[in-house]
């Protein structure tokens, strides 16, 4: 039993000896905010914008971190077919060099709500190199995906503003169409001037009328009644105008105010959209991050695995066990021999 275990041993620590070694690099990083990306709503307060992201923007990382994008960027920029030895002929070619680059890499969330990204290799050099390569990697496609949503609203806003350019045109239209058709020049102005020319008449008119009663009763002021009498038909027709331009302009006033109003409306709108636009355009030519950094991935010096020692540990106490077990094993047989034999 005693040489059983020792072999045991012994072939342990040679099968330990021949496992290769393995080094891990980890990189460090939070999820940023999307509110960098975003231009300050007009009015808004530069307060409320966040820096840091919350679980859901974490969990977007974590998505991308483990997307065919994301391991096939790895695969193609490192040559991991040939690193780990796996013919691209072969029709489950995708798929072992695939899952062999799974077993090596690794998104952790910390206790402190950060990403842990992990790359192990037999190449300490290789594995730091991934490690970054797979954070750069998250980082552009979250810029992009960001940046692509930008873009689509960019584009809405365009349509908007052109299509209620559109609307505005043909308000102008309508509305100069209407003013030639019925002679108004000035919608707002020429209704407040006629409504005092007729509010001026009405009272010299009134005005007239009482002087000249007044004067009837005195036959030495007859040129003053005359004046008077002159002025009551002025009074008159300048009434008859402002009441004829009025009762022309009446039919057409109202919906040229209501035109109006709209257009004004439509004008301060396009205006609203092209601050944004340009706000959103402004957002959409800078770089921003999708990622905070906290450490990047090092060279490590140090393998991660095989624990040899463990290893040899395990294999010896199972060998040491088994062997026990078979001592005992083979002890009851005799006995069961012995006890046939008697």
């Amino acid at each position: 039993m005693i040489w059983s275990a020792i072999i045991i041993m012994a072939l342990s620590v040679l099968a330990s000896l021949l496992l290769p070694n393995y080094y891990k690099a980890e990189t460090t990083f939070y999820a940023a905010s999307p509110d960098l990306a975003r231009p300050i709503p007009i009015g808004g307060d530069e307060k409320d914008v966040r820096i840091y992201g919350d679980d859901k923007d974490l969990d977007r990382l974590f998505t991308i971190a483990s997307s065919h994008e994301v391991l096939f960027h790895l695969i193609d920029s490192f040559d991991l077919y040939k690193h780990y030895d796996i013919d691209k002929s072969d029709k489950k070619a995708k798929f072992k060099v695939r899952e062999e680059l799974l077993e090596n890499y690794q998104t952790i969330k910390t206790k402190y709500g950060a990403l842990l990204l992990i790359s192990e290799d037999k190449d300490p050099v290789m594995a730091a190199a991934i490690a970054n390569a797979a954070r750069e990697k998250i980082q552009r496609i979250a810029q992009k995906i960001v940046k692509d949503s930008q873009k689509k609203l960019i584009d809405n806003y365009y349509s908007n503003i052109f299509n209620k350019q559109i609307q505005s045109d043909s308000l102008s239209n309508k509305l100069r169409h209407i003013k030639e058709q019925s002679g108004v020049f000035e919608t707002w102005g020429q209704s407040s001037i006629y409504t005092k020319l007729l509010a001026e008449a009405e009272s010299n008119l009134e005005d007239a009328k009482g002087k000249i009663s007044f004067y009837k009763k005195y036959p030495t002021y007859r040129d003053s009644m005359i004046k008077y009498m002159a002025m009551e038909v002025g009074a008159y027709n300048k009434k008859a105008k402002a009441t004829q331009e009025l009762e022309k302009y009446a039919p057409v006033l109202s919906e040229l105010k209501q035109l109006e109003q709209e257009q004004t409306r439509l004008f301060d709108q396009i205006s609203l959209d092209k601050e944004r636009l340009k706000q959103l355009n402004a957002t959409y030519s800078v770089p921003f991050t999708a990622l905070h950094l906290v450490e990047a991935a090092e060279i490590p010096v140090q393998k991660s695995r095989p624990k040899r020692s463990i290893i040899v540990l395990l294999t010896s106490l199972c060998g040491i066990m088994l062997s026990f077990f078979a001592v005992f094993v083979i002890e009851n047989i005799r006995g069961l021999d012995t006890l046939k034999k008697m």
